[in-house]
């Protein structure tokens, strides 16, 4: 592959993540999306993200946002969680679980010890018949994407859509509370946003 052929195949992937991010307007759930916002901005507990692979990684990203503007939220490993970890959930605590296809095993396992625990699960996948969309108490169903990469299977698309869902549920979280520049100076000491 040449320099030519290598720009357009990145171009190409851009206008495919275009497309992706228009289409969550016309086609994610209105009010699955502001039921998920209003389960957030009301949690009296915690907070905690999980998924595997690039949607674990996501879900780290989800969690440190929400930390940032003071919702209490940490990142917790699927595979920790199973080991004694998911002890720390509650009843009033919410656990957002990230899975495309929703039925990866580290995830599954854990679904009889939240049920167990009254502990809300919100799950986030683009499968409605997957094992964490049926046992969700809320479900936010993603849109079908199509992955970028060659073979059409790496975590691209899907997880650049799930990150705008939810940045986009932070800004929103932000007005709700009144969350301001003091408060983000205060609780973000390093770094340029520290510096100013």
């Amino acid at each position: 592959m040449d320099a030519e052929q290598s720009w357009q195949q990145a171009t190409g992937g851009w206008e495919v993540y275009r497309r992706a991010l228009s289409d969550l307007e016309r086609q994610l759930d209105r009010q699955q999306w502001l039921a998920i916002l209003n389960v957030l901005a009301t949690c009296r507990g915690k907070i905690a993200v999980t998924g595997i692979g690039t949607s674990g990684i996501a879900a780290r990203k989800i969690a440190h946002m929400l930390a940032c503007i003071e919702h209490p939220a940490i990142w917790l490993s699927a595979a920790d969680a199973a080991h004694g970890d998911i002890g720390f959930l509650r009843a009033d605590d919410v656990l957002i679980m990230l899975s495309r296809g929703g039925n990866s095993d580290e995830l599954t396992r854990l679904l009889p010890t939240l049920k167990s625990k009254g502990t809300t699960l919100v799950s986030v996948t683009e499968n409605a018949a997957s094992a964490i969309a049926q046992a969700a108490d809320l479900l936010l169903l993603m849109p079908k994407t199509q992955e970028i990469d060659p073979l059409k299977m790496l975590a691209t698309t899907s997880i650049i859509s799930v990150l705008a869902v939810f940045d986009a549920m932070i800004a929103a979280l932000m007005t709700h509370s009144g969350f301001n520049t003091d408060i983000l100076l205060k609780v973000h000491p390093g770094g340029n946003v520290g510096n100013n």
